[in-house]
């Protein structure tokens, strides 16, 4: 398995960058799944172009996509 993947990674309004970061290595009683295919939420879009979505605002970075 690859030790590293490419993510797109949500910094802030319109900033939006593809970063490689490592496979994480999960804890007791979790998993890792290997994805075939990913998409977005509509919502997703909002939180790219105007940081936020009604009330919920984004405040941390926020990994959107696991691309691998």
């Amino acid at each position: 398995m690859a030790e590293d993947n490419l993510s797109a990674v949500l910094y802030g309004i319109n900033d939006m960058r593809l970063e490689q970061r490592p496979v994480p290595v999960p804890k007791d009683n979790e998993v890792l799944i290997k994805m075939e295919a990913v998409g977005i939420c509509g919502s997703d879009v909002h939180y790219y172009t105007n940081g936020k979505i009604g009330p919920f605002v984004v405040e941390n970075l926020w990994l959107l996509v696991n691309i691998h």
